[in-house]
């Protein structure tokens, strides 16, 4: 009787703890060079192919400090291997009155994450590259960028329907 309680529990836990809402199956930062983020620096993130024609949420990431100037960042995801136009996305690191949006410690290092829907991730998805596309040639204050690829777990149709006009079009 103990061990057949033992084994119940068991496999209660291992069922448990296997049910994720959102398993993230790929996060990547970069580095930004110290002197800042240049336009023509693309940061590159080489997707593994087992991942291909399976349908992911997107999140971007943004590390900066206190030095950097803007409340907001224009950035485009890139499909170099692939006939599809950049995707462009607008984040708001700060709120109008100035407050930074992200997760900060004591010095002046914050993290910002921004899901930006989802997307379906084709053969020719394997490379997929960031770049700012502000105004400035290059950005001061941004320390990383970085992409994380979630399964996603929506089950509401007309939700998945308004979040794929959203959606990066692919």
């Amino acid at each position: 009787m103990k061990l057949l309680k033992l084994f119940s529990l068991s496999i209660i836990t291992v069922l448990l703890t296997g049910c994720e809402n959102n398993p993230t199956v790929f996060h990547r930062y970069q580095a930004i060079p110290i002197q800042g983020w240049k336009r023509k620096d693309t940061l590159s993130f080489t997707i593994p192919d087992t991942l291909t024609g399976n349908r992911y949420e997107l999140e971007i990431g943004l590390r900066h400090t206190e030095m950097y100037p803007y409340r907001d960042l224009w950035i485009a995801l890139i499909h170099p291997l692939d006939s599809f136009p950049p995707d462009t996305f607008h984040v708001e690191l700060a709120s109008s009155k100035g407050d930074w949006k992200g997760k900060g410690n004591a010095g002046s290092l914050y993290q910002y994450a921004l899901s930006v829907g989802n997307i379906t991730l084709t053969s020719a998805d394997t490379l997929l590259q960031l770049v700012q596309v502000m105004k400035d040639s290059c950005l001061q204050g941004i320390t990383d960028a970085g992409i994380r690829l979630s399964f996603t777990s929506r089950i509401n149709t007309q939700k998945d329907k308004q979040q794929d006009s959203k959606s990066p079009k692919r």
